[in-house]
């Protein structure tokens, strides 16, 4: 019984503990977290600021997807160079960014 007791009173400081640390972590960190990008290589253009492709959220996509899309990445925001990934069934080269 007198264990029941004590997990009762700790158990709820432990919570209380833990959410103050998280929201600590989310204030210092401030940022949102990185995303990857993947694109043919034939349509990957950076022009004044932006790089421009047919971006998709995945290698298969980018597969499919035959033309340049709408969606633009702000260059200031890529974290890692272009890098080729592997080829889609066609011979593409597909390559990926890690961006913000």
């Amino acid at each position: 019984m007198r264990w029941l007791l004590a997990l009762g009173l700790i158990l709820p400081t432990g919570v209380f503990a833990l959410s103050d640390t998280d929201s600590e972590a989310r204030q210092a960190g401030g940022g949102a977290s990185p995303y990857l990008s993947f694109c043919q290589q034939r349509f990957y253009e950076e022009e004044d600021g932006r790089l421009l492709c047919n971006w998709a959220v995945n290698f298969n996509f980018a597969c499919f997807v035959s033309y340049p899309s709408n969606k633009v990445i702000q260059a200031g925001s890529k974290i890692t160079d272009a890098e080729v990934v592997g080829e889609c069934d066609n011979g593409e080269p597909i390559i990926k960014i890690m961006h913000y």
